[in-house]
């Protein structure tokens, strides 16, 4: 939920009753514009009855210190991720100070582009205001937009995203130092700065209960019950070898197995991740691919079922992504490795599943698991790769990433690329993973040096706003890679 709150001058002035007036008109219309896109929205100045004080003849603005404690109560007894001030004429600076003082939370200073009143001033007083006394962070890091309402409601999405992260845990199975991979280890505690807390649980609990299900006759029944769903709705090529019927039990029984284990923490739990290898793949001898492939995915064999941001191999800064893009968008979002790149084209393809929203793009589950095939791996001991092309779209590409102990958040609108022949006819290894092209935003030799990881998250839709708002709120520096200037002054950093 976000906070709406006008504020307005307290002298009578000329033009007093006409300036109130119009300042109810756009508090309304703004109010509108956010609910209509689906943002919850407290009204601050409708629950302290300045729409009666209209009526009376007194401001509809909040405009003395006592108005602003019992508007900083409101708004602390409601579940307020961050507030937009409506300054679209003057105040006095000290009133926004102060409600910044009582409530601390991510401030939006916003007024029209209205020529008629001085909003342009206000919004500089206040800010500069702001910077001055610098009472708290977000004091000192609030925005300021005039006139582009598409902005405030990417400023709205962010705030609700890290609000969320805020309280909400990862479920990690397995701890990671995945394969050697430095990158996947991290600080926890620190990223308690991004995210609650974390589940840990060894992937022993899964192996578990899947032997579990597949000898116990009443979950037996279960499992065969989705895999049939799973063999009617998708295609799969058996080989008697990596993927057989039976090895094919398996993961279903680690996906349900998952699960079950998650139900446990559902209202808790952000994101998962899988570590899988080796412990899964090579020594319990089958691939866990269900996981990344279902979680984040709208159905499976018992119809419709929540989104569950998921990555394999413990990488917990790429689940802390996979996660705030799906804050944002609401979409599945998409996490794989970066698997080829040139100076046109970078190609993700995951190690044998990601969401299958992507093999069609559609809101209809089905039409997603038709353009899905499941065959044998290329790696591990057995297992089904879920394998599809990622039809071309427009895709926010982002990576929270570690450098020298100090975070950063990497971000892109990247251009979908269709895989043709020509790109198909030159994979090999991992052909049979799912995967997606997108245009390089850099050339190869800047790509390269500088991703923080192998992995990366991205969902539909151009969110590119909302990423930058994010880190300013979690106090890190972002760098969209579609911007020369800010890529080169990190590289120059290094």
């Amino acid at each position: 939920m976000l906070a709406l709150a006008t504020f307005t001058d307290p002298r009578k002035t000329a033009l007093s009753i006409d300036r109130e007036k119009a300042l109810l008109e756009k508090h309304k219309k703004l109010l509108q514009e956010l609910e209509s896109s689906g943002i919850e929205v407290f009204d601050v100045n409708g629950a302290l009855g300045k729409y009666e004080a209209l009526e009376k003849g007194e401001n509809f603005g909040i405009d003395d210190k006592e108005e602003v404690i019992e508007a900083s109560k409101l708004i602390g007894s409601r579940d307020v991720s961050g507030i937009i001030l409506g300054l679209w004429h003057w105040t006095e600076s000290n009133l926004v100070t102060l409600l910044a003082k009582e409530t601390n939370k991510p401030l939006l200073l916003y007024a029209d582009d209205d020529p008629a009143w001085a909003g342009t001033t206000c919004i500089t007083s206040v800010g500069a205001s702001l910077w001055e006394s610098a009472v708290n962070y977000h004091a000192l890091h609030h925005v300021r937009l005039k006139g582009d309402v598409e902005k405030v409601k990417a400023w709205a999405r962010a705030a609700e995203a890290v609000s969320k992260l805020s309280r909400k845990s990862l479920l990690l199975w397995g701890a990671p130092y995945t394969l050697g991979m430095e990158h996947l280890m991290d600080d926890l505690p620190r990223l308690k700065k991004f995210i609650g807390d974390f589940l840990i649980i060894d992937q022993y609990a899964i192996i578990k209960k899947a032997d579990s299900m597949i000898s116990d006759e009443k979950e037996r029944i279960r499992l065969e019950e989705f895999f049939d769903w799973l063999t009617q709705k998708a295609k799969v090529k058996y080989d008697n070898n990596m993927l057989t019927p039976e090895v094919l039990r398996r993961q279903i029984a680690i996906y349900l197995a998952a699960k079950d284990i998650w139900k446990e923490y559902e209202n808790e739990t952000a994101a998962v991740s899988i570590k899988c290898q080796p412990e899964l793949s090579e020594m319990y001898g089958v691939t866990a691919c269900l996981i990344p492939a279902l979680f984040p995915f709208n159905a499976d064999a018992k119809g419709e079922k929540p989104i569950v941001p998921a990555t394999c191999e413990g990488d917990v800064k790429g689940t802390i992504s996979s996660a705030l893009l799906f804050y944002l968008s609401r979409k599945p979002p998409l996490f794989g490795d970066i698997k080829y790149v040139d100076d046109e084209l970078v190609l993700i393809a995951n190690c044998g599943a990601s969401s299958l929203y992507y093999a069609k793009l559609s809101e209809d589950p089905e039409e997603n698991l038709k353009e899905t095939t499941i065959q044998g791996q290329c790696q591990g001991n057995s297992g089904g790769a879920l394998t599809y092309r990622t039809p071309p779209t427009e895709l926010t590409v982002a990576r929270l990433i570690r450098k020298g102990g100090e975070y950063y958040l990497l971000y892109f609108l990247a251009e979908g690329v269709e895989i043709i022949e020509e790109i198909e006819s030159q994979l090999k290894w991992g052909k049979q993973w799912p995967h997606t092209a997108i245009k390089n935003p850099l050339d190869k030799e800047k790509f390269l040096n500088i991703m923080g990881a192998n992995h990366l998250s991205a969902v539909p839709g151009d969110f590119t706003n909302d990423v930058e708002f994010v880190a300013r709120m979690w106090g890190i520096k972002a760098i969209n890679l579609g911007k020369r200037d800010e890529v080169e002054e990190f590289l120059n950093s290094l």
